[in-house]
């Protein structure tokens, strides 16, 4: 009795993925065609015997089309599902009690359609198998006669041969040509266009960097030939996008729609190529940020202020108040002692006169009694009167009432506070106070004078000499409360962000809108309203391009990365490629080789750097705050002559005692009203 049995097993790891995804990559009739198809055509080419038998799961059921029962025809068919949990080794009594029943009947032909590795595995290592193993032209049609190759056979829990079935016939793929569609971008890929023409009038074009070298020493390990190509609408899709109306453009969509074998465009190692194509193991890792707008922060005009905090000069201008208004407590009291003195002598002075004046008034009367002569009356005497004029009466002062006048440089409020100022400036006084309490604070006042300018000077020495300072954006925290927009390429870079855990990714997310254009992008950055997301090698190759020194200086690249991207080289979907590349990819990271191919090819613009302003230069632009200042001096002077030329004349010349021919006697008394 001839058996055939038809087994098709996917690879462990597909199979155990299809199981972990719940077989969502198979729930489509379609994408099971090219199977039922195969099925169909060798169905017909064999002979059943008695019946067909179906050994099947959930996922290959619907393989089991209208079809393929057509071709049988009127041959009996048996039907087997196996349960996703069930053991093909030792199996359950139902699927047991109807694995017998069809070998009893005698089944001619047998097809095993099991999408599960270990339940294929299991099912086909029973000791009471029989089968054949032989090969099937796939996914290439059978035409004419079907003729298969016989490879072993399965008896009694093994293998008659022993031949080795599964030979690894990607090790050498003697000199195939692979088609490896590729994409220019900062360090995978650079493009260069030769002089030389070729057949068809064309300019030749040449590959470079990072990931060409790689493949380069892949496809020579692997032995194969390598056909870089671009798409037709690089340009202006580049990576591309995939559409559900099979429109796809760009690289992702040849690589989609299996048009190439490898893919080198700086792809990052994410679930949205994975789901396209297969990736190799990550052979660099890049740091992706953003290139953010520099500013200079130009505050020349607040030099003066700058060696003090806000705090320090708000203790100076009360210290110089508060020590001005001592001053002049101190000068006032003085005065009050001083004239109280004087006061005191001179009430002592016309008692004692008085005194003698009474005395001889008495003695004249007692005279005038003796001699009987009538007492005359006082007359006047422009002699004594003289000699009254000479002492004369001073009542006690009263400092709310009486004003003193000032016979010291601080026994004015506006003196104190004008002499104090100047003393701070370390400009001497005209003359030293009269008293010796003020000349002791004076001195005091001094030193903490000379104290005080030498800090100011010291640190206003420092600010000049060092670089001004740049106002720079170098957190993700920084741009997200920045009003600047962000750009990026592809709609993924804009789903990472708004799908991130923190906030402020999820607020870059909102405002990142698709940037299809780096060079149009570069120029908003250096118009100071835009930041760019890239690799940090790109932003470095994109600011050297700058034709201008200073829109280099403008453009900042952030130190914060917003992740460290793994970086792997596209293959085509299930590719058997695969294992053998990671395998020479691996060995090249750990020799190092990657590093170098990657120094080399950033070598051109790598070493352009931020420079820092030159330091200890002087320049009329960091004077600014000294033209301020002199500036609003004048400001100041000029508005308080105006405003005192305003009062003369409406409020001096309008008083009904002014005279124009006595106005000094005249603008004292008015003042003293």
């Amino acid at each position: 009795m001839e058996v055939v049995k038809i087994c098709l097993v996917f690879a462990w790891a597909i199979a155990i993925a299809s199981a972990a995804l719940n077989h969502t990559l198979f729930e489509d009739e379609n994408d099971l065609a090219d199977y039922g198809r195969l099925i169909v055509d060798l169905v017909g080419k064999t002979k059943p015997g008695h019946c067909y038998a179906f050994v099947t799961d959930p996922i290959y059921r619907v393989t089991l089309t209208d079809t393929l029962f057509k071709e049988i025809g009127g041959h009996p068919r048996f039907v087997v599902e196996i349960p996703e949990d069930e053991d093909t080794l030792r199996p359950g009594k139902q699927v047991r009690c109807m694995l017998e029943e069809i070998r009893k009947i005698g089944c001619g032909a047998y097809v095993v359609l099991i999408a599960n590795g270990i339940q294929m595995e299991r099912f086909l290592s029973h000791k009471r198998s029989h089968f054949e193993l032989s090969t099937v032209p796939f996914p290439l049609p059978l035409k004419g006669v079907f003729v298969s190759k016989r490879l072993d056979f399965w008896h009694n829990g093994k293998f008659r041969y022993g031949r080795k079935l599964f030979s690894d016939k990607t090790a050498s793929l003697d000199g195939q040509t692979m088609r490896v569609v590729v994409l220019e971008h900062t360090p995978a890929i650079f493009r260069t266009t030769l002089n030389e023409t070729s057949s068809e009038n064309r300019q030749r074009i040449k590959y470079s960097g990072l990931e060409v070298e790689l493949l380069k020493a892949v496809a020579q390990a692997m032995r194969f030939e390598m056909n870089l190509y671009e798409t037709e609408d690089a340009g202006t899709e580049k990576w591309g996008t995939i559409m559900e109306d099979d429109n796809s453009t760009g690289l992702l969509g040849d690589m989609n729609e299996g048009r190439a074998d490898f893919a080198l465009a700086d792809l990052h190692y994410t679930l949205y190529h994975l789901a396209i194509m297969d990736l190799s193991i990550p052979y660099n890792t890049e740091c992706l940020t953003f290139l953010t707008p520099e500013a200079l922060t130009d505050n020349s005009w607040t030099t003066l202020i700058l060696p003090f905090t806000g705090g320090m000069w708000a203790g100076v201008l009360v210290s110089l108040f508060s020590i001005g208004t001592v001053f002049y407590a101190l000068s006032r009291l003085m005065m009050y002692i001083r004239h109280e003195k004087i006061y005191r002598r001179d009430l002592e002075l016309v008692a004692k006169r008085r005194k003698v004046k009474s005395a001889k008034r008495v003695r004249t009367r007692i005279n005038h009694v003796l001699k009987r002569k009538p007492v005359e009356k006082d007359t006047l005497d422009l002699s004594k009167l003289k000699m009254l004029k000479m002492v004369p009466f001073k009542r006690q002062a009263l400092p709310w009432r009486d004003p003193l006048p000032p016979r010291d440089i601080f026994d004015t409020f506006s003196g104190c506070i004008i002499y104090t100022y100047s003393m701070l400036l370390l400009v001497s006084l005209p003359r030293l106070p009269k008293g010796w309490p003020l000349r002791l604070l004076t001195g005091w006042y001094w030193i903490y004078c000379i104290l005080l300018v030498v800090a100011y000077r010291a640190s206003l020495t420092a600010i000049l000499s060092k670089p001004v300072a740049r106002l720079t954006i170098d957190k993700l925290k920084d741009l997200a409360e920045s009003p600047i927009r962000c750009g990026a390429w592809g709609e993924q870079n804009r789903l990472f962000f708004q799908t991130a855990q923190d906030k402020p990714s999820m607020i870059i997310g909102e405002k990142l809108e698709h940037t299809p254009d780096p060079d149009a992008a570069v120029e908003r950055v250096v118009r100071g309203n835009f930041a760019y997301y890239d690799n940090v090698y790109s932003l470095k190759h994109l600011r050297s391009t700058r034709k201008s020194e200073k829109a280099r200086q403008n453009l900042h690249i952030m130190e914060e990365c917003a992740v460290h991207m793994p970086i792997s080289i596209g293959l085509e979907k299930n590719s058997p490629l695969k294992p053998k590349v990671d395998k020479y990819v691996r060995a090249l990271v750990e020799t190092g080789l990657t590093k170098k191919w990657l120094a080399d090819a950033i070598e051109a613009f790598q070493s352009n750097v931020e420079l820092p302003p030159q330091e200890a230069t002087m320049d009329l632009q960091k004077l600014t705050a000294a033209f301020i200042g002199l500036a609003l001096g004048y400001g100041i002077s000029l508005l308080a002559f105006g405003v005192e030329k305003l009062y003369w004349r409406c409020v001096i010349e309008r008083d009904p005692a002014y005279d124009k021919y006595l106005t000094g006697t005249c603008h004292r008394r008015v003042i003293r009203r």
